[in-house]
């Protein structure tokens, strides 16, 4: 749990200086010509990784933690739509919903307690996890590519792999960044990266959900 948690916090040391460094380049070389536009996509793409770390336990199991628990990489898929204004320039707003199938691996989990530790093979479980999100996204507007990044609060709606936790919604932070690609003058092909994290509400235990996405599509601007 120490490892990952000192890689979380490298991966979103790395994140922010990537994100702060694309900010300025577009500030620094920003176009004149821009204008108001909408736009709706569609995407799909596949999990680079995803697990659940910080395990504690509630209930009858309280004051007890548990090693992180591995989620299969899934296949994701979703929509999304947006606006940007005159008046903000490259500043615009967006909402988008998707869905993610991480299933529960089986594997080893151990236990651990002031009195000692206990390890067990768990069963793997279905879970779904779909996630509505609202951003606001930053993008140098050039003509033809359209690097950007954003950031948002994201309502992840889990259904959790034991049947005595029913379906629970938790909010937390949704980051994206990618690049667009005009192919006509409304129709662009994108490549976006996208980065989850909120609470797991797993019955017997809460964690902390980290998963992380690659994800292509194609939108419409009007």
């Amino acid at each position: 749990m120490k490892i990952w948690s000192c890689l979380s916090s490298r991966f979103m040391h790395w994140l922010s200086f990537v994100l702060f460094a694309c900010l300025t380049l577009c500030l620094l070389f920003q176009p004149t010509d821009t204008h108001a536009e909408s736009y709706v996509a569609g995407f799909a793409g596949y999990g680079l990784s995803a697990q659940l770390s910080d395990v504690r336990g509630t209930g009858d199991i309280a004051g007890r933690t548990g090693s992180n628990l591995g989620l299969q990489n899934s296949p994701i898929y979703g929509l999304k739509v947006g606006h940007f204004m005159d008046d903000l320039k490259y500043f615009g707003a967006e909402a988008e919903l998707y869905s993610a199938t991480p299933f529960l691996k089986q594997q080893q989990f151990t236990l651990s307690s002031p009195s000692g530790t206990q390890t067990a093979t768990i069963p793997g479980a279905h879970l779904r996890v779909t996630t509505a999100a609202f951003n606001v996204v930053y993008r140098y507007p050039g003509p033809v590519v359209q690097p950007y990044a954003g950031v948002g609060l994201g309502f992840f709606w889990f259904t959790p792999p034991t049947s005595t936790a029913g379906s629970a919604v938790r909010p937390g932070l949704n980051v994206l960044a990618g690049t667009r690609v005009f192919v006509t003058k409304q129709m662009a092909l994108f490549g976006e990266y996208k980065y989850n994290h909120t609470s797991f509400p797993g019955g017997d235990f809460n964690a902390d959900y980290n998963a992380h996405f690659v994800v292509f599509g194609v939108g419409y601007d009007f």
